[in-house]
């Protein structure tokens, strides 16, 4: 399973519109790739298109503490069958992959409504 997580530069896991990087975490092989976050180039329709670029390299989870998404990017992830690991708040990546690992997070195919921004 490839999950799309944003990160910053101290390596922890935060919002889409937070972070420097798109990290994409291949769980089969234990590796990743980093890109840079392209919401960062745009004004509007940050949060769908980072979750349009993520799907379109094969991601099938999100990495997600609040505010990860939107009402229109959360229904767009939905409506793509993305599944979401939901985090309390900032985790570092390390942390996240160690947690996944052993059983601690597991993927869930909703978000609470209240971790989801308005459109």
């Amino acid at each position: 399973m490839i999950i799309a997580l944003v990160i910053d530069e101290q390596e922890s896991v935060v919002p889409i519109l937070e972070g420097a990087t798109i990290r994409l975490y291949d769980t089969d092989s234990q590796t990743y790739e980093d890109y840079p976050n392209i919401a960062k180039q745009l004004q509007e329709g940050r949060r769908s298109a980072v979750l349009r670029f993520a799907a379109e390299k094969g991601a099938e989870a999100f990495a997600s503490p609040p505010h990860t998404f939107c009402e229109r990017s959360y229904a767009q992830a939905v409506e793509q069958r993305i599944q979401f690991y939901l985090l309390e708040g900032p985790t570092s990546f390390r942390e996240f992959a160690q947690r996944r690992q052993s059983g601690l997070l597991s993927p869930t195919d909703q978000l609470p409504k209240e971790t989801i921004v308005a459109s």
